[in-house]
C-alpha cells in the first residue's frame, strides 16, 4: 500500500471531486482516479460512488469507514516524522506553562547535573491546553501540564506530581484578612486580580464564577503570580490562586481556603505519547520530577 494513495482518499473525502484532488496534488486525474481504484481492489468493495447530478463523488459506506482509519493513519505518520527528525536533530521539544516552569526551576537550579540536562532541550512555553495539543500532535516530545482535574488520555502516558488547593490570596490589611475559610460568594464584592487567559488558574476562577451566577469583577489580568502578589499587596484586589508557586512576599499575604463545597485543585502532571521512545535524558529528566514529587 503506498501512502500517497491514502492521502488522496483521504483529500477526495473532503473535495469529493477527482479533479480538483489532482489540482490540490499538481498530479494528473487518472493519477488519482487508479489509486482510488487500487484502494478499492486492495479491500474488494466499492469506496466511492459518482454523483452525476453534481458532477462529484460520495463515499459509500466502506469509504467512510476506511476515511476514519485513513485519517488516523495519517496523523501518526506526522508525528512519527515529527518523532525522528527531534531524534536525528537530537534536540527534544520540551513543553513547559510558566507557572510550572518557574516551580520546577526553582527546585533544581542547584543541581548541576539537572541544569545540563534541560541544556539539551529546546524548552517550548505556552498554556497547558497549547502544550497538550502540541504533545498529541508530535510537536513536542514531553510536557509538564497543568490542569483542574486530573488528565487522562488514551495515547498519553501521564503522571501526577502535584495536587495544590485553590484559595483566595488578600492583602494582610484586607477586610476578609482575618477569616478561617471562605466561600467564593463571600469575595463578590471585592474585585479580582487574576491570572491571564492562558492559564489553569483562569479556568479555576470560571468555573467558580459561573456557579455564582458571573458575579465576580476581575480588574486585571496579568501574566505572572509575582506581580499579583504585587498589586494584592496593595489591597487593589484580591486573588485566586494555588500555592503552588509561592508569593516572593508572602508574608504581607494571606492565604484563606475555599470552604469544601468550593475547593478546586490544580494537578501538575508531565506527560508523553504512550508510543514514544525516551531517550537517555528524557529519561533521567522524568527520574528528576518523580524524585521532586516524592519529596
Amino acid at each position: 500500500m503506498n501512502i500517497r494513495d491514502l492521502e488522496y482518499f483521504n483529500q477526495l473525502s473532503k473535495r469529493l471531486s477527482y479533479t480538483v484532488v489532482a489540482q490540490d496534488f499538481n498530479v494528473s486525474q487518472p493519477t488519482v482516479t487508479y489509486a482510488i481504484k487500487r484502494l478499492e481492489t486492495l479491500y474488494d468493495c466499492q469506496l466511492v460512488i459518482k454523483d452525476p447530478s453534481h458532477r462529484s463523488v460520495v463515499l459509500t459506506q466502506e469509504g467512510q469507514l476506511l476515511n476514519r482509519h485513513i485519517e488516523t493513519i495519517l496523523e501518526e505518520f506526522k508525528i512519527t516524522k515529527k518523532a525522528i527528525e527531534h531524534s536525528k536533530k537530537n534536540k527534544l521539544h520540551i513543553g513547559f506553562p510558566p507557572i510550572i516552569r518557574a516551580r520546577i526551576l526553582s527546585k533544581i537550579l542547584d543541581n548541576q547535573e539537572t541544569i545540563s540536562a534541560l541544556s539539551q532541550f529546546n524548552i517550548v512555553s505556552g498554556g497547558s491546553s497549547r502544550l497538550l495539543s502540541q504533545l498529541l500532535s508530535g510537536e513536542l516530545d514531553f510536557s509538564l501540564l497543568g490542569s483542574i482535574e486530573p488528565l487522562h488520555h488514551p495515547s498519553l502516558t501521564i503522571n501526577l506530581l502535584y495536587k495544590r488547593e485553590f484559595s483566595i490570596f488578600v492583602s494582610k490589611d484586607h477586610p476578609l484578612a482575618s477569616k478561617k475559610e471562605i466561600s467564593f460568594s463571600e469575595t463578590l464584592a471585592y474585585p479580582f486580580v487574576i491570572l491571564d487567559e492562558s492559564s489553569v488558574h483562569l479556568k479555576a476562577f470560571q468555573l467558580l464564577n459561573q456557579k455564582y451566577q458571573n458575579k465576580a469583577k476581575v480588574i486585571l489580568n496579568l501574566p505572572d503570580a509575582q506581580t499579583i502578589g504585587q498589586v494584592v499587596k496593595t489591597n487593589i484586589g484580591i486573588t485566586l490562586m494555588s500555592d503552588f508557586l509561592p508569593f516572593s512576599d508572602e508574608h504581607d499575604l494571606v492565604k484563606i481556603p475555599l470552604v469544601e463545597s468550593d475547593k478546586l485543585y490544580f494537578y501538575v502532571q508531565y506527560a508523553y505519547l504512550t508510543s514514544s521512545l525516551l531517550n537517555s535524558q528524557l529519561l533521567s529528566f522524568k527520574s528528576i520530577l518523580d524524585e521532586m514529587a516524592r519529596q
